[in-house]
């Protein structure tokens, strides 16, 4: 089950850049299935009213613009909850990411 998030309100800043998902046992690239792009692992910490929370956001495709600190943009948030044998928890994924000043169609250095 995928949880749409309602990201309304929140600012995300980027924590870390983005890296490459690989498979643990292979060290492959991991592909999304629907886009046949590589996925991309950002760390965001994102923030509203109440607080903040540090998140491991999940995109098929390299996400351009992102330096650490600075905001981003996250687009089609959802949260996974997942368990396997004696360990769960929830699992982010996004449809885009990108730095605040990377708007789509828009060249980047």
């Amino acid at each position: 089950m995928r949880l749409n998030i309602n990201t309304a309100g929140v600012q995300f800043l980027a924590t870390r850049l983005p890296e490459p998902r690989t498979d643990r046992d292979t060290g492959a690239a991991r592909i999304d299935k629907e886009t046949g792009l590589p996925m991309f692992q950002v760390q965001v910490a994102a923030l509203d009213s109440s607080g903040g929370e540090v998140l491991a956001v999940s995109v098929p495709g390299q996400p351009s613009g992102i330096t650490i600190g600075a905001p981003v943009t996250v687009e089609g948030l959802v949260a996974i909850p997942w368990s396997q044998g004696d360990r769960s928890g929830v699992a982010y994924r996004a449809t885009a990411l990108r730095g605040a000043e990377t708007r789509p169609g828009k060249p980047t250095d």
